[in-house]
């Protein structure tokens, strides 16, 4: 794939941000309850190969370290990957801790399930997704692999709504009409601004 010329300073910004994000994971991981008496839903399953192959389109290819690090250019192309993925790893930190328990990889809920609308939750349903989405956009920069977003930003949105349908579904049928009332009000992915 075709692959635009990076600073080395701008792909070493991505890869420490980059190992931060994933070390909030594992900890997610690490915090996250057992999933007994938990209900699951299969097709969420589906919308994660969807999101992974975005991002491995996006992630694979030649990275062409050609660009000097002190040019305007890459600088703003190092500012602009710091900046996602700092937000990328904020949001993910606050909403995995907001979710507590109730954390999955897999869409499910659970016999003690809550319904969480606070934190980023106030603001979006899947705020998750959007720090997915802010990490796939870091890496096609990081990487100098902007073209490839054309292929894994559709596919990476068609797998998040499969995610985010599944997830619904599951949150409808626990909550009824409580969530009904919070997904009306609330956007699944974008914050309303103003």
């Amino acid at each position: 794939m075709f692959a635009v010329p990076v600073s080395l300073t701008q792909f070493i910004a991505f890869c420490v941000t980059a190992l931060g994000f994933f070390a909030s994971i594992a900890l997610a991981f690490w915090r996250k309850s057992s999933e007994t008496g938990a209900t699951t839903s299969s097709s969420s399953r589906v919308g994660i190969l969807l999101q992974m192959v975005g991002f491995a389109i996006v992630g694979f290819g030649v990275i062409r370290v050609a660009l000097d690090p002190l040019s305007p250019f890459a600088l703003l192309e190092t500012a602009t990957v710091i900046a996602l993925m700092g937000g990328a790893i904020a949001l993910f930190v606050t909403s995995s801790r907001a979710l507590g328990r109730n954390w999955s990889l897999v869409a499910r809920t659970r016999t003690d399930h809550e319904l969480i609308r606070s934190g980023p939750y106030a603001r979006v349903r899947h705020p998750i997704y959007l720090a997915m989405l802010l990490f796939l956009i870091a890496l096609a920069i990081g990487l100098g692999h902007w073209g490839q977003l054309l292929i894994a930003v559709p596919l990476f949105l068609i797998g998040t709504r499969i995610r985010t349908n599944a997830e619904d579904h599951l949150l409808e049928q626990s909550f009824g009409d409580a969530f009904r009332q919070y997904r009306d009000t609330t956007p699944a992915l974008l914050p309303k601004i103003g």
